[in-house]
Formats: C-alpha cells, structure tokens, sequence
C-alpha cells in the first residue's frame, strides 16, 4: 500500500470491532477531518 499525499481520498477500510459489530472508514466518519490512532498495546 502506497502513502497518502495531502489531498488524496482515504481508501475504504473496515475494522472489526471488539463488541462484534463493524466500522467502515470513509463512509461513517461523522466530519471531514479524523485523527487515527493505532495502539499495539504493551506486549
């Protein structure tokens, strides 16, 4: 998967969530403007 450049679309991604439902990203982001944060955890 290449890098994002400024300007570009985020590719659509799904993530499984812990309490068994789904969230798709770009379509149920509630603005136009999100932060992610990935956390690997402590292992």
């Amino acid at each position: 998967m290449s890098k994002l450049a400024q300007g570009d679309k985020l590719p659509r991604i799904t993530f499984d969530l812990i309490d068994g439902r789904s969230l798709t990203l770009p379509d149920e982001m509630p603005t136009r403007y999100v932060a992610l944060l990935f956390y690997r955890g402590n292992w």
